[in-house]
């Protein structure tokens, strides 16, 4: 009983990790129609961005530049580059964005080596808190209750902000947002920005948890891309369902099987799209083409 919930614990602090990661990258879809295969990039990008700053300042001072400096990031390459692939189809989109991934990834490992690097976990952070039977560490801990509330400012984001209201209405319909008035283009920018932000703090936060390497983004990337699709293209919720079900399902797994941990969270998403093919809470509408 201590192994599963001890197992149950690891799979929540993994699922939030791909539910912050999945929730960036449903509202670019969502939003812009852009499959975005760089949203890897920007946890990596976020987690050396926060190890340096921490070794320097603390890692306090590595979560506020993280998220800063992915966000600025992100913003310039929609302004000078990706914006003018939103009009094109998925494929085009897709080599794009898997380029820019692989750009960055060659550029961390110019920069910092091939070598894995982790932050120790800080002085005042490193003892451990008992829930029910097992002892769990306190950064864990931690960790899991700052990604909640992150996503609970995000979902206040787009529900009770003007450009919330846009990403809300771009999911459902964004031809009818542009016919309305709302300007998706404008609004792009910002989103994007927010997305690569919160992947960003995220990389940054879970760098004393997992260890950092130029090929992170794409190790969090993919299995990030499997719960947009099991939870639902441009789903708030869907992201969050998703990303929880699958970090579960991979550390149970784990736990009584390990060479089948990575290969269920693919069976779970052949299921989903053989028996619900818009996710668990998507909707049609969102798939269809602006």
């Amino acid at each position: 009983m201590a192994a599963l919930f001890q197992a149950l614990l690891g799979g929540l602090v993994l699922g939030l990790i791909y539910v912050a990661i999945a929730v960036g990258l449903t509202i670019i879809f969502g939003t812009l129609r852009l499959v975005n295969f760089a949203h890897g990039a920007f946890y990596a990008i976020g987690a050396y961005v926060g190890l340096v700053v921490a070794e320097r300042v603390d890692l306090v001072a590595g979560l506020i530049a993280a998220p800063i400096a992915v966000a600025l990031f992100a913003f310039a390459l929609d302004r000078l580059v990706l914006r003018r692939f939103y009009d094109k189809d998925a494929t085009a989109q897709l080599l794009l964005t898997f380029g820019i991934a692989l750009v960055v990834e060659e550029s961390l490992r110019l920069i910092f080596g091939a070598t894995t690097l982790q932050y120790p976990v800080p002085d005042a952070l490193k003892g451990s808190a008992f829930i029910g039977p097992i002892e769990y560490p306190a950064y864990r801990l931690l960790f899991a209750a700052g990604v909640i509330v992150l996503l609970i400012l995000v979902w206040l984001f787009i529900e009770r902000t003007n450009y919330g209201l846009i990403v809300r209405a771009g999911i459902r319909d964004r031809i009818m947002v542009q016919l309305l008035g709302g300007n998706i283009r404008r609004a792009s920018s910002v989103v994007f920005a927010l997305g690569g932000a919160i992947a960003g703090l995220v990389g940054a936060a879970a760098s004393p948890i997992y260890s950092v390497d130029p090929s992170t983004g794409f190790a969090f990337l993919v299995p990030s891309f499997v719960v947009v699709v099991v939870g639902g293209l441009g789903s708030f919720w869907g992201a969050v369902l998703g990303g929880l079900l699958i970090g579960e399902l991979q550390s149970i797994t784990g736990l009584v099987f390990p060479p089948a941990s990575n290969v269920v969270i693919y069976l779970c998403m052949a299921l989903i799209l053989l028996f619900r093919p818009q996710g668990l809470l998507g909707e049609s509408e969102v798939i269809r083409q602006s």
